[in-house]
């Protein structure tokens, strides 16, 4: 068995998501999907998982840059909505729901809801236009008076091709921004505006974390950004030296975090006997990373190592943070990851949600093998070209488990005793 990791440096979440719907974004007709601390959903291709994360990237997005870009750089609302049906969708929603103002509980939870409706486009009009969209926030004061924030509300502006004046009202707020960066149709310092200013935070500490191998190999820059892995983990270097950095002064001043690191990766790579972060010769402020390996003279640096080597070094160093985003989704976590190494890779991940929430894919029985039927979502499409998440509920899983006599999920799933399909 493996040791379990040394205490690690951060806080509990104070503000979490508890779940997210979605109704015509892509493939995602009609999903309720709860989150917890962690989430591993599995199906086969095509089924839906990369859609939820790209859903709540979305809702990232519109916090950081507005509705207008969000959408556009998507490809606009034709390629956003759901393409099946006898007629064209005409509108999407996402929301989430949340523990982020002060009376909110599992129970009563907040949510924000944002909706996009299709335009309709007058005789005449061109191409160039923007989707209306209203935004709203519930929440619970108190267990007789729930209340309903509207937020903002849209009627349809169009834009004439080489004709910049809108033809139709917009929103006070401006052209499709959202209350998520602009909370200002509620009052200063209410109930209402401090949750919708939590929840904005939230969303936009949303990563989906997709490291590039090739850039992760590469030098990086040292700077104050080395404090957060990029989402393609191209500056793995610096965060390494970052966490190499962080010292542990209730354990004698220790590098435990790196020392837990460097134990996990010798783990699961038992010729790595230590890693080196270098200055980079006549690159001033940079800095790469060499591999001490076992029965050979000199390093290895990261550059030539091999695919899964790197990858397997981006999630540990995730996984090690101590102060991660608040979510964190990963796509095909097993993904050039050798077997053996998942057991690891799933007992540190479930500790790193201690911290942070994870949602993540895979297509592995053996991770799979490793989760409880809280952390197991599976994903299937129906013949009409809709999402079925989650397929199963937790009670189901369980179900079939003890059906089974304690069969592993992973090979209940494998066997399509709980859906199929890799």
């Amino acid at each position: 068995m493996l040791r379990p990791a040394a205490p690690r440096l951060g806080t509990r979440l104070n503000h979490r998501i508890l779940g997210l719907t979605v109704r015509n974004f892509r493939t995602l007709t009609d999903v309720k999907l709860p989150l917890g601390p962690l989430t591993v959903m599995v199906g086969p291709n095509a089924a839906g998982k990369s859609n939820v994360l790209h859903a709540l990237k979305f809702l990232g997005d519109v916090a950081r840059k507005g509705i207008e870009p969000a959408v556009d750089t998507r490809g606009g609302f034709d390629v956003l909505a759901f393409r099946g049906g006898a007629k064209p969708a005409s509108r999407i929603s996402i929301g989430v729901t949340g523990i982020w103002s002060g009376f909110a509980s599992p129970g009563d939870p907040d949510r924000y809801e944002l909706t996009i409706n299709r335009p309709r486009l007058p005789k005449g009009a061109r191409e160039r236009y923007t989707t209306y969209r209203s935004e709203r926030l519930f929440q619970h004061p108190s267990a007789d008076a729930p209340t309903s924030v509207e937020l903002t509300r849209d009627q349809l502006s169009v834009t004439d091709a080489g004709n910049t004046e809108p033809l139709a009202s917009v929103s006070s707020l401006g052209r499709m921004v959202s209350a998520l960066q602009d909370p200002s149709p509620l009052p200063d310092g209410s109930p209402s505006a401090e949750a919708i200013a939590a929840v904005s935070r939230h969303l936009q500490q949303i990563r989906v974390f997709d490291p590039d191998v090739r850039a992760a190999r590469q030098p990086s820059p040292i700077s104050g950004e080395g404090r957060h892995l990029d989402d393609n983990a191209a500056n793995l270097a610096d965060f390494l030296k970052t966490l190499y950095e962080i010292r542990d002064q209730e354990q004698d001043g220790r590098r435990v975090i790196w020392e837990n690191l460097l134990r996990d990766v010798r783990t699961v790579i038992p010729n790595i006997e230590d890693i080196h972060l270098v200055d980079v010769p006549e690159r001033a402020d940079y800095i790469s990373v060499e591999l001490e390996e076992t029965g050979l003279r000199g390093r290895t640096r990261l550059k030539d190592a091999s695919f899964g080597t790197v990858r397997l070094l981006c999630l540990l160093a995730v996984f090690h943070d101590p102060n991660p985003p608040l979510l964190t989704c990963i796509e095909e976590i097993d993904h050039g990851i050798h077997p053996h190494a998942l057991e690891l890779l799933a007992g540190r991940l479930r500790e790193a949600s201690r911290r942070a929430q994870f949602l993540v894919t895979t297509h592995s029985p053996a991770f799979v093998d490793e989760l409880t039927p809280e952390e197991f979502v599976v994903c299937e499409r129906d013949r009409d070209g809709s999402s079925i998440i989650p397929a199963y509920t937790t009670d189901e899983v369980r179900e079939r488990i003890e059906a089974s006599e304690g069969m592993p999920i992973g090979e209940l799933w494998f066997a399509n005793a709980l859906g199929g399909g890799l």
